[in-house]
């Protein structure tokens, strides 16, 4: 759950939404590359990608001079199995809920 917690944290930020969606739509972005087309200074483009990466949901990779990033979606698969392994006790809790307040 720790896990889970550290990646909707880090996916709660609209620029690190914008940052992952600029990453998904190509191979590999650069910081240098993203601070071009997002409205903030490249500094703040690479500490964003370093709370990304810190929880998974980028990699990083030297290629020269430059970092390389790309996308693992790997963390958000786990979000996605936590809540349905969920699903079915929050449903049986609101039904008990319908139930107690119909009744």
């Amino acid at each position: 759950m720790t896990n889970a917690i550290a990646t909707l944290s880090a996916l709660a930020d609209p620029v690190r939404i914008e940052i992952m969606d600029r990453i998904s739509s190509g191979t590999h972005t650069t910081s240098t590359q993203l601070a071009q087309v997002i409205p903030i200074t490249r500094q703040a483009v690479g500490k964003h990608l370093k709370t990304l990466e810190t929880v998974g949901l980028v990699a990083r990779r030297q290629q020269g001079r430059e970092q390389l990033y790309s996308i693992d979606l790997r963390p958000v698969h786990e979000v996605v199995a936590w809540l349905g392994q969920r699903e079915s006790s929050w449903d049986d809790a609101l039904g008990r809920l319908k139930r107690h307040l119909e009744g």
